[in-house]
């Protein structure tokens, strides 16, 4: 058995009958979206502008749709960050590449 990774001390448990609330950061949406993201993006950031391009971040937004119906803005948030977060160095780029892409599908914070 695998030790725990956590620090300090155990979250709170739970009342009777309250369901567990599920963290977009870790949903299975995120996840996949994420990894297909990854892909797309570099792809993109490798490509000249042109058709291929053009398709990519067609995709990308497709993808953005589909996180964005799975969770709203707060999934895209999440998927935003963690593609960041893979390549620090390119963090701004790919931050980009994808609000470009998903133009209104973000809400704005209120």
């Amino acid at each position: 058995m695998k030790r725990s990774r956590t620090t300090g001390h155990p979250a709170e448990p739970l009342p009777a009958g309250a369901a567990p609330v599920a963290q977009p950061e870790r949903n299975a949406a995120v996840d996949a979206a994420v990894t297909a993201l990854i892909s797309l993006v570099a792809a993109v950031e490798t490509q000249p502008a042109g058709p291929a391009a053009k398709a990519y971040r067609a995709a990308i937004r497709r993808k953005g749709e589909e996180a964005a119906a799975a969770g709203g803005s707060a999934v895209l948030r999440a998927v935003l960050r963690r593609v960041c977060d893979a390549a620090p160095d390119r963090a701004d780029r790919r931050e980009r590449i994808l609000t470009e892409a998903w133009a209104g599908l973000i809400a704005e914070k209120s």
